[in-house]
């Protein structure tokens, strides 16, 4: 009977802290996707150095939490994101707004997904 509850405990660890990084890497992205946004809406407006500033930010901000999302997140994502990202802050400099704002539903895009991805659904489970 010891056996049975601690792997039905272990399993409700497990559960807990899936819930949790989903949560946490839901708000991450949401987060970002919302500094990336930000900085497409200047760079349409013109605001090339406010653009720079916020994707810049973003970038940071994905970068500081690099330790959490090695650790959860597959590699290819964390580097086609990052590479997103480099290419955005090339689009800023060269001040091209149609690149910038397919640059900016590009890492948009890749947000989401990755926020999926983590998300706990029937289909993720059985």
């Amino acid at each position: 009977m010891k056996k049975e509850l601690f792997a039905a405990g272990l399993l409700a660890a497990l559960l807990a802290l899936s819930l949790i990084n989903s949560a946490v890497i839901k708000g991450l992205c949401d987060e970002i996707d919302g500094m990336v946004r930000s900085s497409g809406d200047a760079a349409e407006s013109g605001d090339w150095d406010t653009a720079r500033k916020r994707a810049d930010s973003a970038l940071e901000l994905w970068r500081k939490r690099e330790g959490y999302t090695k650790i959860v997140l597959r590699h290819t994502d964390i580097e086609t994101l990052t590479d997103d990202f480099y290419e955005l802050t090339e689009h800023i400099y060269s001040k091209d707004p149609g690149s910038v704002k397919s640059a900016v539903e590009l890492v948009g895009e890749h947000l989401s997904d990755i926020a999926q991805m983590e998300s706990i659904n029937f289909g993720s489970i059985f």
